[in-house]
């Protein structure tokens, strides 16, 4: 007699391949879907493993945040990205530069969920780049990072172009402070500047176009002019050349100081002589700010037009 039909073995296993079809699909589902419409629609490159590498994005769904600054300022410091964590670990987030002149700062730190970094960069005057590339790259725990590259453009208007043969000495300025009138104790500026011309160039003249928050260079006494670094308002020293010179204005107490900002033009009580390719440090003493000292900060801009010998001018921008 026969027994009941048996079961089809192939059916089976067809039966259970489709389950484990539908399961494997399903987990998938579980895995892609957190980023699948969302903030990966911003992912430049990658998969979420341990040796991966996924791009960070600028909208406010992605991952990691950033928010770049349209512009930055050459000749001060200036907010370059402010990256933001929106992962749900703690993350090392780094900026560098790419290949763009400049310095960074605050360019690294670890952020907890929801924390931000904001990294500035500082961009001289000296042939500024039209561009800053940089690169944001955030790192957590597992070993996930999320990487990309950006570029804002730099915004030059606040330099004014260099006119003349000499030109500021990038990192020499220096700050002080001074005793001024009535014993308080005002701000003071000294930097080097080099005659970049082929002959010398004698300096007969000044103008502060600007000074950070200045308006003025207080007097410290009458005339006659000292011509020695500490006593006089204002001081070049060019003997580092062939011909030893020094230059120096000091104001008098019935024309209480130099104004700053107001276009005007004062001559030197003895005028200086700088040597072709010569460097001279020039000092000035005793600023103040609507007649209250005044001081520098990092950052801050000196702009000094000097009127030469042969009736050209040269202006020099200083940047603190």
């Amino acid at each position: 007699m026969m027994g009941p039909p048996r079961r089809s073995r192939s059916r089976s296993r067809s039966r259970r391949s489709l389950w484990l079809s539908v399961v494997g699909a399903v987990v998938l589902v579980a895995i892609v879907g957190p980023f699948a419409g969302g903030p990966s629609d911003a992912f430049t490159s990658g998969t979420l493993d341990r040796s991966s590498s996924v791009g960070v994005a600028d909208d406010a769904n992605a991952l990691v945040g950033l928010d770049v600054s349209s512009s930055v300022a050459a000749g001060s410091s200036s907010r370059l990205v402010t990256v933001t964590n929106q992962f749900e670990n703690t993350v090392t987030a780094t900026v560098s530069l790419q290949g763009s002149p400049g310095s960074l700062s605050n360019a690294q730190a670890t952020l907890a969920p929801g924390e931000s970094l904001t990294t500035s960069v500082s961009v001289d005057c000296d042939s500024p780049p039209d561009t800053v590339s940089f690169t944001v790259s955030a790192t957590d725990r597992s070993r996930v990072t999320a990487t990309a590259t950006r570029e804002t453009a730099v915004d030059t208007s606040d330099c004014l172009a260099t006119t003349g043969p000499f030109v500021f000495r990038s990192g020499s300025a220096t700050t002080g402070s001074f005793s001024g009138p009535g014993g308080t104790s005002t701000g003071s500026l000294e930097f080097s500047m080099q005659n970049t011309a082929s002959t010398a160039n004698t300096i007969v003249g000044f103008e502060l176009e600007k000074a950070g928050t200045a308006t003025a260079l207080s007097f410290d006494g009458p005339p006659p002019v000292n011509v020695e670094a500490g006593k006089d308002e204002v001081y070049i020293d060019a003997n580092g050349g062939p011909t030893d010179s020094e230059g120096a204005a000091e104001a008098s107490k019935n024309d209480p100081g130099y104004d700053i900002g107001t276009g005007t033009t004062y001559t030197l009580d003895q005028s200086v002589t700088v040597d072709a390719g010569e460097t001279a440090s020039v000092a000035f003493y005793q600023f103040v700010s609507n007649g209250q000292p005044d001081g520098f900060t990092t950052g801050d801009e000196v702009v000094v037009t000097f009127s030469l010998q042969d009736g050209s001018e040269s202006t020099v921008l200083v940047t603190v």
